[in-house]
């Protein structure tokens, strides 16, 4: 903001700079003059132009623009007789400094531009003021779209604790009902599951906004040995992942709630199991993620259920159309196919 602040500075430095060289070569044309005489009184013009339009900026900054007010108009009009006054007396002002205060006086009476010069410099005033007004509403505008910008990344940010906050214990208590279903069938295993479930929810609570898909591709294969557990041989998985799609960030807990749906709707509950095919693919600027089972679904929520619906409204928060979610019955079963964007915004997603 600083840098921004020097710069415009800077700039209109460099343009009263520009309108005094300009000054000077008009004013040498007209008068049949070399530059080099005109150019102290260029030079004395636009500086002192510039350097009023200093306290204009203040008063600008002081005096809320305000149509319908007389107070701002009765301020404006003191300024500009005053502005045009010091301007429209800028010649005069080398014979002061050398003490030449009659032809001051007389020069002032009679001089066939000094209204010219009282109107150039109300024009001057205008413009600067005008331009002011112009920088500061677009700084206010521009800082009320930051605030607003912030106020929804905000707010991006709290759906999307309170929805990972949902998706945690759901994930829990699935997980402590698998070890529930162990325990009294098969200690020895049931104790294997509680050391696998620290190792699950270490990642499950943490709080990252993006990991590597590995880590996320990691966490679904401890998932999936978890419920082997539970599940012995009647639970198949079938799963390939491209290795370019290891490397791309993305929303931890993104794909192991659909996992858990295929396993938890489509295979738990059948006494001869049943096949999940897992896939990761990156192509077209998109990361796909298929999960497919063979199973029958949740009937009545068409193979939906809390954790997906958590990851579609955390696709949406994150990426609105540039995400999707669907799911299709197939012949054999459910089929979720989840598309990622390997942008998100100005930033590439691949991991360095």
């Amino acid at each position: 903001m600083r840098t921004d602040l020097i710069m415009g500075w800077v700039a209109y430095g460099v343009a009263w700079l520009a309108a005094a060289l300009f000054w000077t070569l008009a004013s040498a044309t007209g008068a049949s003059r070399s530059p080099a005489e005109t150019l102290p009184y260029g030079l004395l013009a636009m500086g002192s132009a510039g350097l009023m339009g200093v306290g204009v900026w203040q008063i600008t900054g002081r005096v809320s623009w305000n149509g319908r007010s007389i107070a701002f108009y009765a301020i404006h009009a003191g300024a500009i007789v005053l502005y045009s006054a010091i301007y429209s007396s800028y010649w005069v002002w080398l014979d002061l400094v050398n003490g030449r205060f009659e032809q001051v006086a007389v020069g002032l009476r009679t001089s066939p531009v000094q209204n010219w010069n009282l109107l150039m410099g109300s024009w001057l005033y205008l413009m600067v003021a005008g331009l002011s007004y112009a920088v500061r509403a677009n700084r206010q505008i521009r800082t009320q779209e930051a605030a607003a910008a912030q106020a929804r990344q905000l707010a991006q940010q709290a759906q999307l604790a309170a929805l990972r906050a949902q998706i945690n214990p759901h994930f829990l208590f699935n997980a402590l009902h698998s070890v529930g279903a162990l325990i009294t069938s098969d200690p020895v295993r049931a104790d294997a599951a509680l050391e696998r479930l620290g190792d699950l929810l270490r990642y499950a609570l943490g709080a990252e906004d993006e990991v590597p898909f590995q880590r996320e591709w990691r966490f679904v294969e401890d998932y999936l040995a978890f419920e082997e557990l539970r599940l012995g041989d009647r639970l198949h998985v079938d799963a390939r992942v491209d290795d370019e799609a290891r490397a791309i960030l993305v929303p931890p807990l993104i794909l192991q709630p659909l996992v858990e749906n295929a396993v938890r709707h489509g295979i738990a509950d059948r006494p001869s199991g049943g096949r999940i095919e897992l896939r990761a693919s990156v192509g077209r600027g998109r990361l796909r993620l298929t999960v497919a089972n063979d199973g029958a679904g949740d009937g009545d929520r068409g193979g939906l259920g809390l954790g997906m619906d958590s990851v579609r409204q955390r696709l949406a928060a994150l990426y609105g159309d540039e995400a999707s979610l669907q799911v299709d019955r197939t012949a054999a079963g459910f089929l979720v196919a989840m598309t990622l964007p390997l942008g998100h915004g100005d930033d590439a997603r691949p991991a360095p």
